[in-house]
């Protein structure tokens, strides 16, 4: 099994700000949740924990670790999408400055390539091969981000382009691929907890 993980509400969840590789703290409520994802990781067996170096996502891991007792490594390739111009900033802010960029986003959807930025298929392209190093055998956790979380379901073709947002995938829910297939999301819920 291969377990993703989106790491916990971050400072820049709570301001609703698009923070692809703007590097954000973790909430305090972000880090509840990573606990909450490492109780519900610690009865299967994990073998190793990969993540993004980024801070909401390495402190996710950090704290996922802790609670299941298994190392973690930084994977640069595990990084959000840059945002490019849209970098760190609002919904608002990106239609007041950038109106036509956003009905290009908007009419594009994955095909997009933000301007001084990625496209998700440039994401798809610099996880590949990491993510055919992975064998789902070895119960693997990869603490990630909305974008590459996606983006690892479009490579494994999980899902398709059409299907992709039937799956809500909230902060730190563990999305649990079973030979490269969605098995189930288990959710970040602390009426369990």
């Amino acid at each position: 099994m291969l377990y993703l993980v989106r790491h916990g509400e971050s400072i820049g969840n709570l301001n609703k700000r698009y923070c692809g590789i703007t590097d954000v703290e973790l909430s305090l409520e972000g880090m509840v949740q990573a606990k909450i994802a490492g109780t519900n990781l610690k009865k299967l067996n994990i073998s190793q924990i990969y993540t993004s170096p980024l801070k909401r996502a390495y402190k996710t891991a950090e704290i996922i670790s802790e609670e299941i007792s298994v190392e973690l490594s930084a994977i640069e390739c595990l990084k959000e999408i840059n945002f490019g111009i849209f970098e760190n900033m609002t919904w608002e802010e990106m239609l007041k400055d950038y109106k036509s960029e956003t009905d290009n986003w908007i009419n594009q959807g994955f095909e997009y390539k933000f301007p001084k930025g990625e496209s998700y298929i440039d994401i798809i392209e610099r996880i590949s091969d990491f993510m055919n190093k992975i064998n789902d055998l070895d119960n693997s956790v990869i603490v990630s981000h909305f974008g590459v979380i996606q983006s690892i379901l479009l490579y494994y073709k999980s899902v398709n382009y059409d299907n992709l947002w039937d799956y809500q995938i909230s902060n730190c829910d563990i999305v649990v691929l079973n030979n490269k297939k969605i098995e189930k999301i288990i959710k970040c819920n602390y009426k369990n907890f």
